[in-house]
């Protein structure tokens, strides 16, 4: 962690489920870097989320043989199982195997369940986000690295920003919304010699 950040990049809320977590301008990590998770658990087993800004470059069809998978671009939601498909939809508990989470979002679910959902539906407009691997935390382990300031948790930002296509811009505007000086934060260069 950055000394110049250590002041401010405080925590100023508890982790929940349904919840974001942003992370330090400066960490390094290639999964982490100028993150936006969307936790989808957070509870005494753990915690585990997706990392909403970090595409793949590849679609669900370029690595799906099927008629539904069509353009969806794929997003790496974390360094944990990295060969599984997960996907996050505002559909709640329609899709079967679905872990609703909040605000009517839910966690992945049967994929042929939600091939069969979308089928019957014509005219239905899902907002649907796939994603490889997952971001997970041990029992404490989030906690620990909110103290040493590797995240800040959040709850303000919309339930549209999950699917939103500027994902480059995702961090940097979810910043933007925890007040002036996380503003300040967003604008830092990624590499602090970089003044």
């Amino acid at each position: 962690m950055n000394k110049k950040t250590s002041f401010l990049f405080e925590n100023h809320e508890e982790p929940v489920a349904g919840g974001y977590l942003l992370s330090d301008p400066f960490m390094g990590d290639p999964y982490f870097e100028r993150s936006v998770v969307y936790l989808c658990q957070h509870d005494s087993e753990g915690t585990f989320g997706m990392v909403l800004n970090n595409a793949l470059g590849l679609h669900l069809n370029d690595v799906i043989d099927h008629p539904f998978t069509g353009d969806f671009p794929l997003f790496i939601g974390g360094p944990v199982s990295r060969n599984q498909l997960f996907f996050l939809h505002d559909q709640g508990d329609q899709i079967e195997g679905s872990l609703p989470v909040s605000d009517g979002l839910a966690f992945s679910g049967d994929f042929d369940a939600l091939v069969d959902y979308r089928s019957s539906k014509k005219n239905l407009k899902m907002k649907l986000k796939f994603f490889v691997g997952y971001s997970g935390w041990d029992e404490g382990q989030l906690e620990r690295e909110i103290k040493e300031h590797s995240w800040i948790a959040v709850s303000n930002i919309p339930s549209t920003y999950p699917f939103s296509s500027n994902t480059h811009k995702l961090w940097t505007a979810c910043m933007e919304l925890q007040g002036p000086k996380f503003k300040t934060i967003s604008r830092f260069p990624k590499n602090p010699n970089e003044n």
